[in-house]
């Protein structure tokens, strides 16, 4: 059984070094810093269907409106919207007025393409398209909704 898994790993590890010189020969050939290609694997991201799940399981439920930026990377973000302003009771009998429902805020990064800076010393018209640079920002989504003791300001 050894033998059989060391060889399939040698055998991995030398299909990865062979697609890894293949990969470098062809970067070679290249223009360098015309193109980057991104994949991301969706096996990576969660379901959407076990998140809806959760958020109407919840005592405060909230539901996901998705915004859309152009320059941005990935296009699309998804937030939680509470959908009561207090939590759900228990037994189900309605709202429970003593316990809010408060989003729940997560940074997440996110790139941004913005045009490149030319200088001030390059030649015009050397190249008619325009050039984009990726910057890295902090975007802050809410990822759902919980339940907390709301904040009380004694009067004086």
């Amino acid at each position: 059984m050894r033998v059989v898994s060391g060889t399939l790993l040698l055998l991995g590890l030398l299909a990865l070094l062979h697609a890894a010189r293949n990969v470098k020969s062809r970067q070679q050939s290249r223009p360098k810093g015309r193109r980057l290609r991104l994949e991301i694997d969706p096996s990576v991201w969660p379901e959407l269907s076990s998140m809806k799940a959760l958020a109407n399981r919840s005592l405060s439920p909230w539901t996901y409106t998705g915004s859309s930026e152009e320059s941005r990377f990935p296009r699309w973000l998804y937030s939680a919207q509470c959908l009561t302003a207090s939590c759900l009771s228990l037994r189900g009998e309605g709202e429970d007025a003593a316990l809010e429902a408060t989003p729940i805020y997560y940074p997440t990064l996110v790139l941004h393409r913005v045009p490149k800076q030319r200088k001030a010393n390059k030649k015009k018209g050397r190249s008619s398209r325009e050039k984009y640079e990726f910057q890295l920002r902090t975007a802050v989504v809410s990822v759902g909704c919980t339940c907390v003791r709301p904040i009380v300001i004694p009067q004086q």
